[in-house]
């Protein structure tokens, strides 16, 4: 080991343990690599009836066995996986969480990162310089051109999507007033998972799923099965253009940080002018705390915003300068499942 540089002193315990601490940080692509290795190969869903060795894994898997174990070894001292003898792997709590059949599933999240690619991470230094996103940067293009481009990703996109909808989707139902509401736009609504849950709860109510047609059409099948398709709408087409007329509330779900306040505004004002007079429209978003302990998580998803959308996640302060900015007038913050809220904005 090279001697410290003349003059150098030894670090302290406080400074050994401040730059171990970093380096977990800076090695964090390697541990999402390895989360997103076990996702891809169902290795959750592999290991659900009990643990297993790395060789019948790698077997099943088709994959090398020496580097499939050096994997899961990894996954194991991040406590993802147990090694109860060696080379023996099973789930613990939070490997559970990547199989595809449980209640707060994240392996579609898992592949998100490979869905969209890596490339508009990459460019990170130039997207600050220029305000770009890295996504454009990288490909010329937006990250759902990307998308929508392609089939295989589309589906993997909305597969993370209506996980991550799903963790709140009954908060919402349950802890929102829906009174004095008849129809309800879920605008962006995607496959319908928040929508389903809306319905099953109130049952008064009637809904419109609007989204994209390829999004719009993957919604039958969720609402079907959810028992409220006889009283849903489906409805395509284009958010930054026109959305349906005459509806008492205008839901949006995790669809105004895809976007800059410019076009946020736009998309309240188009919403505020389709819905009746006395409706709303509820803003259903990660808020940012103000303790930034609490922060870290949805400042995570704001720089994923940067780099690949230009939208933003934002204060509560912030959606209520949006909601004027479009001529609407802030109303209460409903928090539901954490970092989500639920904002009502009114006609001014």
């Amino acid at each position: 080991m090279p001697s410290p540089p003349l003059g150098a002193t030894e670090p302290t315990e406080q400074e050994r343990a401040a730059a171990t601490a970093l380096l977990h940080m800076i090695w964090g692509l390697h541990i999402s690599r390895a989360v997103y290795l076990a996702a891809e190969l169902g290795v959750a869903d592999l290991l659900a009836e009990g643990p297993r060795t790395a060789a019948d894994l790698a077997q099943v898997t088709q994959t090398d066995e020496s580097a499939l174990y050096r994997v899961l070894r990894l996954l194991a001292a991040l406590s993802v996986l147990t090694e109860p003898e060696p080379r023996l792997f099973g789930l613990t709590i939070l490997g559970d969480r990547l199989r595809s059949d449980v209640p707060a599933s994240m392996r579609n999240w898992a592949l998100l990162a490979d869905t969209l690619g890596f490339g508009a991470h990459e460019p990170i230094v130039d997207a600050v310089r220029t305000g770009k996103t890295g996504t454009e940067i990288a490909y010329g293009t937006g990250t759902m051109e990307q998308v929508r481009g392609d089939a295989q990703r589309a589906a993997r996109f909305d597969a993370a999507m209506a996980e991550r909808t799903a963790a709140f989707a009954a908060s919402v139902a349950a802890a929102f007033d829906f009174t004095g509401m008849r129809v309800i736009a879920d605008i962006g609504g995607g496959n319908g998972t928040l929508l389903a849950a809306i319905l099953r709860r109130h049952q008064r109510l009637r809904g419109i799923l609007f989204d994209v047609p390829d999004a719009a059409r993957r919604a039958e099948r969720v609402l079907r099965d959810a028992g409220v398709a006889d009283r849903c709408e489906i409805v395509a087409g284009d958010f930054l253009v026109s959305v349906p007329e005459r509806a008492d509330g205008y839901l949006l779900a995790n669809v105004l940080h895809d976007w800059d306040d410019h076009r946020a505004a736009a998309i309240l004002h188009t919403c505020g002018r389709a819905m009746n007079p006395g409706g709303r429209v509820l803003i259903a978003e990660r808020l940012i705390p103000d303790d930034p302990r609490d922060a870290v998580p949805v400042l995570l998803s704001d720089l994923n915003m940067l780099l690949l959308s230009g939208g933003l996640e934002r204060t509560n302060a912030e959606y209520g300068a949006l909601l004027a900015a479009a001529g609407l007038r802030p109303g209460r913050i409903q928090p539901v499942a954490p970092p989500y809220g639920v904002i009502e904005g009114f006609a001014a």
